[in-house]
């Protein structure tokens, strides 16, 4: 019996791309884990605590197509290639977050359950 589906539903990859504030250049981190007040990444770029990026997480769908979110953060902490990112502001109640990542969110939300 085949599954049926109200709405479509997008894989999150663990690919991010990372734009610093005030640079031009986009790299990239492989995500460690995800909550709702930031997200853990191996990242060869040097980031330093403080520093504010805009994180650009990517979602793959059943056709193939893409769909991109993109939140601000600042770094909390590095440790070798390991960094640890906070939204701001974090995904929660009331927070215009919450609109911009409706994907990340229901991804999360689907995590919980």
């Amino acid at each position: 019996v085949g599954e049926r589906r109200r709405t479509r539903r997008y894989h999150l990859l663990t690919r991010v791309d990372i734009l610093v504030a005030g640079d031009t250049n986009v790299s990239w981190g492989s995500m460690s884990n995800l909550s709702w007040t930031g997200v853990a990444l191996c990242a060869r770029q040097f980031l330093k605590p403080g520093q504010g990026v805009t994180l650009r997480f990517r979602f793959q769908g059943e056709e193939g197509r893409e769909v991109t979110e993109s939140l601000v953060a600042k770094v909390i902490w590095r440790n070798g290639d390991s960094v640890g990112l906070e939204f701001e502001p974090p995904l929660t109640t009331g927070s215009p977050s919450l609109q911009q990542a409706a994907h990340l969110v229901a991804h999360l939300m689907l995590k919980e359950a």
